[in-house]
């Protein structure tokens, strides 16, 4: 099965790191390979449309998200919510959006044993800041 990186620029992406380990990890190096592909707003139609069923997912970095959400033929409440998509799965012959920067965020807080806050501060212009 195949999964990549989008976006553009991807370049400094560290997911084909991160995967490509999880992968050995989890005994499926030989089966999973994990790329990175450059790829401008106006290409995503096409990437998507060019991944067979040899293709289990795409991650998205900006400037994709948004349209990766308006690509896929159905979404998670979070990512119809928040206007944006980082991961499309493939399956059944359709292409699902979620959004899992929010969670992770979220999740990092709470971690850090934040249970509510009165004010914040966004630092950095990335989709997760």
């Amino acid at each position: 099965m195949r999964a990549a990186v989008l976006g553009s620029p991807v370049g400094h992406s560290l997911s084909p790191v991160l995967h490509t380990a999880a992968y050995s990890a989890l005994g499926l190096a030989g089966e999973w390979s994990y790329g990175r592909y450059e790829c401008a707003e106006e290409e995503l139609a096409a990437f998507i449309k060019g991944c067979g069923d040899d293709w289990a997912g795409l991650s998205l970095t900006m400037p994709l998200k948004r349209e990766a959400l308006r690509l896929a033929d159905g979404a998670e409440p979070v990512a119809r919510d928040v206007g944006s998509a980082n991961t499309v799965v493939f399956g059944g012959g359709r292409r699902q959006a979620f959004n899992t920067d929010v969670h992770g965020i979220a999740a990092a807080l709470r971690e850090a044993g934040v249970r509510r806050v009165s004010s914040a501060a966004v630092l950095g212009g990335g989709a997760t800041a």
